[in-house]
This record gives structure tokens, C-alpha cells and sequence, in this order.
């Protein structure tokens, strides 16, 4: 009987050592052993982008308020500060002319700054009696040295000629804006010469 439980017993030891012979170990990884499930998510801060600076306001340039300078015309009354019918006093006290030189009977200045062909006349009776255009000066009307004659009778259709005809001669037009004062406009080969600003009972010339 206790051949046979001995006999058992070792059967038993035998079949579980076999057992446990034949189940695999289990793997073994180098390193440190990460914890089982999903990994968990990252927790470093975000950190938030830089708020942009506040678009500062510019102040609105500031206005230009220089006054656009005028292009000086010859008429209605005369050219920049010098007038018609000025004494000598007040013509010299503009600045706008030179010394008068006396002539005959009338005294003449140069514009200053202007060609040899801008002057200013002078009579002893009457003040400043003349003021004649050069090729940059024009009248208020547009009409200027250089135009053709069609186009200053078009705009001065008051022109009339006294010595020859439209195409080649001398001709007085209207003022407008001044009934006492006359333009005389030289043509010459159709085309303007001469244009200057008088008093109409100028006595200085013909």
C-alpha cells in the first residue's frame, strides 16, 4: 500500500515539474519598466503667443496750409502790387520795380526779375500810365505773347486795329473789369508781339 501511494506521489511531483518546465518565461526588456494602459498626455504649459501691440493711432499729418502762390497776371488794374495810376512814391514803395530812369517826357522802370521787355511807365501827370507784358506774363483773359492772333480776337473779341490789320498791325481791346484802362496788342505775321496794360488817357506814347 505504500509502494503504491510513494508511487503516486512521485508521478505527481514528475508531471508538474514538466509542467512548469515547458511554460515560457516571460521577456524581459532593458530600461526602465513604463506603466501599463495609455500614455498619458502631456502636461507642459502652452505657452500663449505675445499679444501684438496695440496699432498705436498716428495723428493726422498736419495740414499744409501755405497758401498756393498765385501766378501773377498783367490786368485788370495792373501787375502784382504795382496799379495804374500810382505815384512815383508808391510804385518805388512796392519793391516790385526798379529806379525810373526819365525819358522825354515819361520815366520808365524795369520789372524786377522780368526780361529787359517788362517795364512800367511813368507820367508826370498821370502816375503809372503803362505796364507792358514780356513772354511769360500773361493777361487774365489768357492772351500772351507768342498766341496767334485768331485766338487772342477770340478771346478779346473787342480788338481793333488802328495801324494795319489783324495779321500784321496794332490794335486796342477792352479791359475787362476796367473801363479806364485799354490793352494794346501788337500782331505781327499772325501771331502776338506786344501786350500792355494802359490807362486810356495815357500821354506818353501814341
Amino acid at each position: 500500500m505504500r509502494t503504491k501511494t510513494f508511487t503516486t506521489l512521485t508521478a505527481a511531483l514528475t508531471a508538474g515539474l514538466l509542467l512548469t518546465a515547458c511554460t515560457p518565461a516571460p521577456e524581459h526588456r532593458s530600461g526602465d519598466a513604463a506603466p501599463a494602459g495609455p500614455a498619458a498626455p502631456s502636461t507642459s504649459p502652452t505657452t500663449p503667443a505675445p499679444a501684438s501691440p496695440t496699432a498705436q493711432a498716428s495723428s493726422p499729418a498736419a495740414t499744409k496750409t501755405s497758401a498756393t502762390a498765385t501766378k501773377p497776371v498783367l490786368g485788370p488794374v495792373g501787375y502784382g502790387a504795382i496799379r495804374l495810376g500810382m505815384t512815383k512814391e508808391q510804385a518805388l514803395a512796392t519793391g516790385v520795380v526798379t529806379a525810373f530812369e526819365a525819358g522825354p517826357g515819361c520815366a520808365t522802370a524795369e520789372v524786377r526779375g522780368a526780361p529787359k521787355d517788362g517795364w512800367v511807365m511813368l507820367s508826370p501827370r498821370l502816375g503809372v500810365t503803362a505796364i507792358n507784358a514780356w513772354d511769360a506774363l500773361e493777361t487774365k483773359e489768357g492772351v500772351r505773347i507768342g498766341m496767334s492772333s485768331a485766338e487772342m480776337r477770340r478771346r478779346y473779341p473787342t480788338w481793333t486795329g488802328v495801324d494795319g490789320d489783324a495779321s500784321d498791325g496794332r490794335g486796342y481791346a477792352k479791359v475787362p473789369g476796367n473801363d479806364k484802362a485799354i490793352y494794346r496788342i501788337v500782331v505781327h505775321n499772325n501771331k502776338v508781339t506786344e501786350v500792355t496794360l494802359q490807362l486810356v488817357n495815357q500821354d506818353c506814347y501814341e
